[in-house]
């Protein structure tokens, strides 16, 4: 391993590329909202544990209607997607989309412009949840020139950190993340669902 510092988005290709609860490689990550907050938690808990990171780097989140939100994480998404590193498909899920998935598919639509209040959840068809995945393009990249800026424990670490998070319900992770990080929360319109201590009258 040389010197170089991996930056946030070469986190975010890795995490794509390790295998998860299916042990394949390269194993989808579904929906907006388990992306946003699978590096949102990295963010916080994980990536002192990578002194190769460049901190600066790592997306920047801030409190939204649905939690935690990145408008640097979708820039890399989208950046991505262009360069043919990570494609997006269409998954049919069992389960209704969340309010959450939904806010941050119209972020997306409405063009950086954020979350249109004038809509309501049941206003616009709801999407098919997409899942991001790296393209064969985007797995070579990650094998030749980032898997080598990081030892066996920290690609245990994330691998084990993948699973956790493709395991999880969508409702889990924002149970967890609200409660934990409850400042994150605090302009969320469904923090009442998820807080276990919030008041009432809020």
């Amino acid at each position: 391993m040389n010197n170089k510092k991996l930056r946030g988005r070469d986190i975010l290709l890795i995490l794509l590329y390790l295998p998860g609860k299916t042990d394949n490689f390269n194993e989808p990550i579904i929906g907006r909202t388990r992306i946003t907050k699978m590096m949102f938690i990295f963010n916080k808990e994980l990536y002192k544990r990578f002194e190769k990171i460049d901190a600066d780097s790592l997306p920047d989140f801030f409190a939204y209607d649905y939690g935690p939100f990145s408008k640097d994480l979708l820039t890399d998404l989208r950046f991505f997607e262009t360069i043919g590193f990570i494609e997006n498909n269409n998954e049919k899920v069992s389960e209704q989309l969340s309010e959450a998935e939904f806010a941050e598919y119209l972020y997306d639509i409405n063009d950086d412009r954020g979350f249109d209040h004038n809509l309501d959840f049941f206003d616009v068809e709801p999407p098919e949840v997409i899942s991001y995945q790296l393209t064969d393009q985007g797995s070579d990249y990650v094998k030749n020139n980032l898997l080598k800026h990081i030892n066996s424990k920290q690609v245990s670490i994330l691998q084990s950190f993948k699973t956790k998070i493709n395991s999880l319900t969508l409702d889990a992770i924002l149970s967890y993340v609200y409660n934990k990080y409850p400042d994150s929360a605090r302009n969320s319109k469904i923090k009442n669902k998820y807080l276990s201590n919030v008041s009432e009258k809020e």
